[in-house]
């Protein structure tokens, strides 16, 4: 069964909401690859203790940046889930997707914090960190694909099912 297409404006939005978390995603891979995961300390959602960081290093403006542009896609991501409950009827599967990818976006935070508060940044080599950083992977590939299927419902695409697939 198939639903009605969402405004143009909604899919608009979608699409720029995924964009914008693949941005901040990148961005952490940055993040990592310079070793600028402890550029605000142990602090958290805090950098080195403050709101905004005085005389910060590269490292710090890094991390810094990551984390205001994640704070920013939280909010885009609450915009989304609010907008697809408003403008969709109960059942329609916008709804559903756009729970779920606000519902991995809040786990992605809390991995992150985790991560931050648990001192697993920059050059920890502990098994404790290679787990941390395992979920935080699964929790980024399962918060794309529920940004993805908004994108997808919101087109009035059909549902995705395993029937008629053949065997696996």
């Amino acid at each position: 069964m198939t639903h009605a297409a969402s405004s143009r404006r909604f899919q608009a939005f979608s699409v720029g909401v995924l964009l914008f978390t693949l941005g901040v995603i990148l961005w952490g891979a940055f993040v990592r690859a310079t070793g600028s995961g402890a550029g605000c300390g142990d602090h958290w959602p805090h950098c080195n203790g403050e709101v905004v960081p005085r005389e910060p290093t590269v490292q710090t403006l890094i991390e810094y940046t990551h984390r205001v542009t994640s704070g920013l896609v939280m909010l885009l991501a609450v915009a989304l889930c609010v907008w697809a409950l408003r403008a969709h009827a109960k059942g329609h599967p916008v709804r559903k997707a756009a729970s779920w990818a606000l519902f991995f976006m809040l786990t992605e935070a809390l991995v992150g914090a985790g991560i931050v508060l648990l001192k697993y940044v920059a050059d920890n080599a502990s098994l404790g960190r290679a787990v941390w950083m395992g979920v935080h992977l699964v929790n980024t590939f399962l918060l794309v694909g529920a940004q993805t299927l908004v994108i997808w419902f919101a087109r009035g695409r059909a549902p995705l099912t395993f029937r008629g697939q053949g065997w696996v």
